[in-house]
């Protein structure tokens, strides 16, 4: 495992390039829609929902392709729901795998590279510090098996692919992990959260960023393989929700608790699926490629929820 040597603050200045033709498939979620909004000003952005591209339905990836002139396609629609996967192996690997394997192949014939996202879950969590992209995989679930395997065939089709994990995203637009705990503590006097599950939190208008230098930037052409990206600083979910609730009460929010009490995976009857004790990832070979050095989650967490503004006013339901 590599230790924690990257440092903050350094954000992509935005270098003018030639315009692209960028596809991108789940334009419609939180990361397609931080996507759209990185590259939409200067590139020609074409986004595929579900409507037009059915990752189980083979048949609708060549008809949406088709249909569309890019230069390159980023591939983040997938089934994201860890526990529905765990009872519905066969859906979960008929989106995350042999979907992008479509994708993949359909691009492979075109000529034109993709990008594939995908997930922590791959590693089994057992190993100490922070997982780099060479570390071996051992997913414990099946969505986590669903995403190794759609990697797999992304890259065995062609070596111009890239494949980027990500951890924990939140962002604008569809509400994640500081929303949903920021409501609770407004509503419940006792909150709690597992101590012991460690991760790297990861801001999508961050993670545009990082993939327009990967994919825009001067080291553009070598590009390839699996790159990890996240915000730095790997922390407990405890920790996790009690940055949000810090800054949430800071901003005027009126909550019912100032303290996320310490809590155990295992006390949480509604997850089926085993999650990755530490899935902590290293961001050293974004920092190689690009020369970036993603912030620390707090940082890109303020901006979030400053963000999140007219929703945390103090006459807002507690």
């Amino acid at each position: 495992m590599t230790k924690n040597s990257e440092q903050a603050g350094l954000r992509a200045p935005r270098e003018e390039v030639a315009p692209r033709r960028i596809a991108i498939a789940g334009a419609g979620g939180r990361l397609g829609q931080a996507l759209v909004n990185r590259f939409g000003g200067q590139h020609t952005v074409i986004g595929l929902g579900h409507d037009q591209m059915d990752l189980a339905q083979p048949h609708s990836i060549d008809r949406a392709l088709d249909s569309i002139d890019f230069d390159v396609l980023i591939l983040t629609a997938a089934l994201t729901a860890v526990d529905y996967c765990e009872d519905h192996e066969s859906e979960a690997f008929a989106v995350n795998a042999e979907g992008p394997l479509a994708v993949a192949r359909a691009c492979a014939r075109r000529g034109i590279p993709m990008v594939l996202t995908s997930t922590d879950f791959v590693f089994d969590g057992d190993a100490p510090g922070l997982y780099s992209e060479d570390d071996e995989t051992n997913p414990i679930s099946v969505y986590g098996a669903s995403k190794l395997k759609g990697e797999e065939y992304v890259l065995d089709v062609s070596e111009d692919n890239l494949v980027v994990r990500l951890s924990w995203l939140f962002g604008p637009g569809k509400p994640a992990f500081p929303e949903w705990i920021i409501d609770k503590a407004g509503v419940e006097s006792a909150v709690t959260l597992p101590a012991e599950k460690i991760g790297c939190p990861a801001y999508s208008p961050d993670v545009a960023e990082w993939l327009d230098a990967l994919l825009l930037g001067p080291t553009r052409d070598g590009v390839r393989g699996i790159v990890h990206l996240c915000n730095s600083s790997p922390c407990s979910w405890r920790e996790w929700g009690q940055g949000c609730i810090d800054l949430a009460r800071e901003l005027g929010r009126s909550l019912q608790t100032d303290q996320i009490g310490p809590g155990s995976l295992d006390a949480i009857p509604a997850f089926l699926a085993r999650r990755p004790l530490n899935s902590a990832m290293s961001t050293g070979k974004l920092t190689q490629l690009t020369g970036l050095r993603p912030r620390p989650w707090r940082e890109a967490l303020r901006e979030h929820v400053e963000g999140m503004k007219p929703a945390l006013a103090p006459s807002a339901k507690a």
